[in-house]
């Protein structure tokens, strides 16, 4: 079983959408933050194509690996921010595997 769910996968971006701002918002940082929203973007695309080969039936043999990855990275960064973002991978009902672990 994977921890990676649609319900989390919502949860998890809409969490950092609050954390990291709004886009073009100026400042001292405004291009690390741009940076890290990319990053964001781009992990919940990959996740999201992940999830939905999973949910057709496709093989998501070479898709699952990275999902992973990518569910991790967006753990990571959500785990820089103060709470609630402790524990937010365990929210939402997992996705089987579309392949044996």
């Amino acid at each position: 079983m994977d921890p990676i769910s649609r319900e989390g996968l919502a949860r998890l971006e809409h969490l950092l959408a609050e954390h990291i701002g709004a886009p073009g918002q100026q400042g001292e940082h405004a291009g690390r933050v741009e940076l890290l929203r990319r990053q964001v973007r781009h992990a919940v695309t990959g996740i999201d194509a992940y999830l939905g080969a999973v949910e057709t039936g496709s093989s998501a043999v070479g898709l699952r690996e990275r999902a992973l990855d990518l569910w991790q990275g967006l753990e990571r960064i959500a785990a820089e921010f103060p709470e609630p973002a402790t524990g937010v991978a365990a929210v939402g009902a997992p996705v089987e595997s579309a392949s044996p672990a």
